[in-house]
């Protein structure tokens, strides 16, 4: 992992500014320049604080990925909450952060087609995102029907999230969908 050079705000700024061009433009597309002023910042200032663009990419996707899975581990650790309103929450605090917004698409085209820049992150993500999901059902002392697993239900769930989002109007009907599908994989096989 690279050395956190620069002020830390100022690096926040940039890589809020960068996910957007990248997400607008995509990887191939977006240039040092477009990332500088959308960041209002000079061309050498961003080379401080990035050595290029492919360090830039990984540090903004990595930021937004372990921003959305903190947000999923909050979402689950809710006191007094149900897990079905907990799981609805943390899937959409992982898949519906952009839903309804110009960035939806661009930001999972980013994720999903950027492996080359990537390696591994993302699928490393989806697999904390799915063995979070799976801990917090076996916690919740809730027993699934059968054969299936936690990990499966997780596996499902987060399969019929990342289908609905890119079919959805705004995000309520986004979690309208969830709630749908958590009540159908909680609820127990007859």
């Amino acid at each position: 992992m690279t050395a956190t050079r620069g002020d830390t705000q100022r690096r926040e700024q940039v890589l809020a500014a960068a996910l957007t061009v990248f997400a607008t433009f995509g990887y191939r597309k977006t240039s040092m320049d477009a990332v500088a002023r959308a960041a209002d910042i000079s061309r050498p200032g961003l080379y401080f604080l990035f050595s290029g663009k492919e360090e830039l990419f990984r540090e903004t996707m990595r930021q937004e990925l372990d921003r959305a899975l903190a947000d999923v581990r909050t979402a689950l650790a809710v006191p007094g909450a149900d897990l079905g309103a907990r799981l609805v929450a943390a899937l959409d605090a992982n898949l519906g952060r952009y839903v309804g917004t110009h960035l939806n698409e661009g930001v999972d085209d980013l994720l999903e087609h950027g492996t080359a820049q990537l390696h591994h992150m993302y699928d490393d993500y989806r697999d904390a995102f799915l063995d979070t999901l799976a801990t917090a059902i076996t916690d919740s002392g809730w027993t699934p029907a059968g054969d299936v697993t936690p990990r499966q239900i997780a596996e499902v769930l987060q399969a019929a999230g990342e289908g609905w989002k890119h079919r959805v109007a705004d995000r309520p009907e986004f979690v309208t969908k969830l709630r749908m599908a958590v009540g159908v994989a909680l609820r127990p096989l007859s």
